[in-house]
């Protein structure tokens, strides 16, 4: 009877680790789509792959086609006074693309769902284009179509909330993810046809006018060889990962 006893108690926590090990098995994947994005033209898709009850491991692809400037209207608030700042903010569209892999850490220990904590790389791949607009002496309003891009990597931690609503649906929040990276060296090439027209103090001007850009942590450089004009731009490729709202589906 003793031996039944014990041969029941093993034969019971085999079952339960058993049934443990299928629910963990189960709904290992979530696929998302972010909201939040989409107001600002960009559109990202997310997979995420448990690996156990506290941890999992994320890949998303994010795509921006002809976007125009983030927080365009608080940039045209700053610089609107400018007619020249004004056109450039105005007409200035980029496409990015972005690859992000992330390791996930839930701190409650019921993931997919509660707060984590995420160390992630990503990679950047973007192209920028500009009118560059400015009055020289003559008085003329000259033209010169800028064109850049550039290819950058980064690494960065991201604080997140994911709730799960039943067994399938569910809502991850990117609250704050800083990243910092490696330099990027941008050069914005474009072509004046009106040069003729400028004086050397003018060349002058537009040259100091180009290097007088403000960007934090970044350096400009202009070398003008008219009718080509040049402005490389130098700096850490950093940001933040915020605030962002996707939809979660759990299968």
């Amino acid at each position: 009877m003793k031996k039944q006893g014990i041969c029941l108690i093993l034969c019971t926590l085999l079952v339960g680790m058993s049934i443990g090990q299928a629910q963990l098995l189960t709904n290992r994947s979530v696929v998302k789509v972010n909201l939040s994005g989409v107001a600002i033209k960009s559109y990202t898709v997310q997979y995420e792959r448990l690996l156990s009850r506290r941890s999992s491991i994320t890949l998303s692809a994010s795509l921006s086609p002809n976007a125009p400037l983030p927080f365009k209207q608080a940039l045209l608030d700053q610089y609107g006074g400018n007619d020249d700042a004004k056109r450039a903010i105005d007409n200035t569209l980029f496409t990015k693309r972005i690859a992000t892999l992330e390791y996930r850490f839930y701190m409650a220990g019921h993931a997919p769902t509660g707060w984590y904590i995420a160390p992630f790389v990503r990679y950047i791949n973007m192209d920028i284009s500009q009118d560059y607009t400015y009055t020289p002496s003559d008085g003329i309003l000259h033209h010169a179509h800028l064109d850049a891009g550039f290819s950058a990597g980064g690494a960065g931690l991201l604080l997140g909330y994911q709730w799960m609503f039943g067994k399938r649906v569910g809502l991850d929040l990117w609250l704050l993810g800083p990243f910092y990276g490696t330099k990027i060296t941008a050069n914005f090439t474009g072509e004046d046809l009106l040069w003729p027209s400028l004086k050397p103090a003018d060349i002058v001007k537009l040259k100091n006018d180009i290097e007088s850009t403000d960007l934090p942590l970044y350096t400009v450089k202009a070398t003008l060889n008219l009718p080509t004009i040049l402005a490389q731009l130098q700096g850490p490729y950093y940001g933040v990962r915020a605030f962002g709202l996707a939809l979660a589906y759990s299968f």
